[in-house]
């Protein structure tokens, strides 16, 4: 499994976890851009749970962060103020 599908799956999982039921992830809600070592991965779903849980974008980022498994992942998290939750690799993790 690559990073890109790795980071994924624990963004579902965490979306899973915080929706029953679950509302449709959309594939676009996932972008990944690798520039040699580093990388940045965005998760751009937020407004579109708030609107299938009619719940406010803030509170479905909070939700997702807190059940997100960061483990083995050093990375920067940052949540904008579009609500978008970023992830930010100065050199990609090594996956076991």
């Amino acid at each position: 499994m690559d990073v890109e599908e790795l980071i994924k799956q624990r963004f579902i999982k965490a979306i899973k976890k915080c929706f029953k039921p679950c509302p449709l992830i959309g594939p676009r809600w996932f972008r990944y851009k690798r520039a040699g070592e580093a990388s940045t991965f965005q998760f751009v779903g937020a407004k579109g749970l708030a609107k299938a849980t009619k719940s406010r974008p803030k509170d479905v980022v909070k939700q997702i962060v807190e059940n997100l498994n960061m483990h083995q992942l050093e990375a920067e998290l940052e949540i904008t103020s579009d609500c978008r939750i970023v992830l930010r690799f100065s050199k990609l993790p090594e996956i076991y």
